[in-house]
């Protein structure tokens, strides 16, 4: 779908968030004179809808329904499921859905495109090979799921974007480069199935020209799209480019040792050698390029050290939503003494495999926060002894402010409380940024 096609459509755009708001923006420059519907599943305050003008609105479930009735074409902004009942209905009555990343991509934008998606590390690899063009002398824009709508590219030759499961699974476009950094269970809720999360976030790979997959993730992949690796390519494979202890490798070939502390760490060597496997297909001396990562910083509330405070270093993961997250930052503060902060929304997840790792003895105390944090606290066996099973505190906070407080009581001068949820903030916060920022302020420490 071209958005001249929509000229004599009746669109919906759904979601007035920043996409939504692209969106609106995309369409009134096509067709400005276009009479738009804007839909939301909550009504937000009505100075902000001062700002529309030849536009409708419906807020809330009924009026959505209606709504939907009276449309040809819904632009859909990736928070809103793509299996919702009403979503399906209309769909089953002739109405289109689509999105800003499919309309945009629909206009053959005259850039190299590199999408970037997986459970984690996607952010960060995609920053890297935007940082590493950038370095180089290259014009480049890094956009899509990591804040910026691909609508505000501009004066680029590369597009550097990261992708969501959220907007993979109906994505159509076509990509030259498509990378997978890693696949795990997650957002079972929007997908509903795991199973349907892995087949949404690998739809990237079945539209990308040529795909780059981390190797721990290739059976998953194997199976269910490509069949073959045979003309893609694979990283953290002997084979290929990946890591041992600091060192790069590209097959047997070394690269050089990682320039930068906190790409030394192991699941961002993981990201970094997804970066310099995108250089490699783009023909970019991966030597020159490793270099370039010397200044690189990380992104705020992924493993982020906020500082210090009484001789405790405080530590923002709010980014982590599944154990497998939590599980990397323990390990990069391991031999240390570690107040684990973690909990929140409860997707019912698994999590066996970061209750073992507690009970080896990887943090010298727990604090739990939301419905999952109780869960946690509740399978500990805390509720009949102190302590459960761990051989260590748990603790049951009220809030982050109790959490914070508990934790700067308990630990002990040059150890570590980590903020790595294992769950999203949803229902306690906006989203994971704000949820970081709270914990950076309970520690009296800035946040960035």
């Amino acid at each position: 779908m071209r958005v001249s096609d929509l000229g004599s459509r009746r669109v919906a755009i759904w979601g007035l968030g920043r996409e939504g708001r692209a969106a609106l923006g995309f369409l009134r420059k096509h067709h400005p004179a276009l009479p738009l519907m804007l839909l939301d599943d909550t009504a937000p305050e009505a100075r902000i809808l001062q700002e529309y003008c030849n536009v409708t609105f419906a807020f809330g479930a009924e009026s959505i329904a209606n709504a939907l009735n009276e449309v040809d074409v819904v632009v859909k902004s990736p928070g809103v499921s793509l299996y919702r009942d009403d979503i399906r209905s209309a769909r089953n009555n002739g109405v289109q859905i689509t999105s800003l990343l499919n309309l945009w991509f629909a206009e053959a934008p005259a850039v190299t495109t590199i999408g970037v998606t997986g459970t984690k590390g996607k952010s960060t690899t995609a920053s890297l090979i935007a940082h590493i063009l950038n370095r180089l002398g290259r014009r480049v824009a890094l956009a899509g799921n990591i804040g910026v709508p691909v609508t505000e590219i501009t004066n680029a030759d590369y597009a550097v974007i990261e992708v969501s499961s959220y907007q993979a699974a109906d994505f159509d476009g076509v990509c030259d480069l498509a990378v997978l950094t890693s696949l795990y269970p997650e957002h079972a809720d929007w997908h509903q199935t795991v199973e349907r999360y892995i087949r949404d976030k690998i739809n990237l790979l079945s539209r990308g020209r040529r795909c780059i997959v981390n190797r721990a993730a290739a059976d998953a992949v194997d199976s269910v799209i490509l069949g073959s690796f045979a003309q893609n390519y694979l990283f953290n494979d002997k084979g290929g480019i990946h890591s041992d202890e600091s060192g790069i490798f590209d097959g047997r070939d070394l690269i050089g040792i990682v320039p930068n502390a906190y790409l030394v760490r192991t699941h961002n060597r993981s990201n970094l050698c997804a970066a310099l496997a995108v250089a490699k297909m783009l023909d970019i001396d991966l030597e020159v390029a490793l270099d370039t990562t010397r200044d690189f910083r990380g992104l705020p509330h992924r493993q982020q050290e906020l500082g210090q405070n009484g001789d405790v270093l405080f530590v923002d993961d709010s980014i982590s939503t599944i154990p497998e997250s939590t599980l990397a930052a323990l390990a990069v503060y391991a031999g240390r003494d570690i107040t684990l902060i973690v909990g929140g929304y409860d997707r019912g997840i698994d999590y066996d495999r970061l209750l073992k790792t507690l009970a080896a003895g990887a943090a010298t105390a727990v604090i739990c926060l939301g419905d999952s944090g109780r869960r946690i606290y509740d399978q500990t066996g805390a509720a009949s002894k102190p302590g459960g099973n761990l051989p260590c505190p748990i603790y049951l906070a009220r809030s982050m402010e109790d959490a914070v407080s508990y934790a700067t009581r308990i630990t002990p001068p040059g150890g570590v409380v980590l903020l790595s949820p294992a769950a999203p903030s949803y229902g306690y916060y906006r989203d994971y940024i704000e949820r970081g920022r709270d914990f950076a302020a309970r520690a009296g420490l800035p946040a960035i």
